[in-house]
């Protein structure tokens, strides 16, 4: 199972989509965090809990490339 995974993270559409999203996630948070009222606590919360699977994902990939490199 995880094999599988693992060769669908090496695809290079899947690792540009992570990429995109992690970045699309993180900057949304920083523009909401800026032009935001304190009293948006709950879309920051959002969308840090959509940033952390992305995160993990890239963190995944980033690692398999080191594996494959050495």
């Amino acid at each position: 199972m995880t094999d599988i995974a693992l060769t669908a993270a090496r695809a290079g559409p899947v690792q540009a989509t992570v990429l995109a999203l992690l970045v699309l996630a993180l900057s949304s948070r920083i523009v909401v965090q800026l032009t935001a009222r304190p009293a948006r606590r709950k879309t920051l919360r959002i969308l840090d809990m959509v940033a952390a699977p992305v995160l993990v994902a890239f963190v995944i990939i980033i690692l398999q490339r080191f594996r494959d490199l050495s």
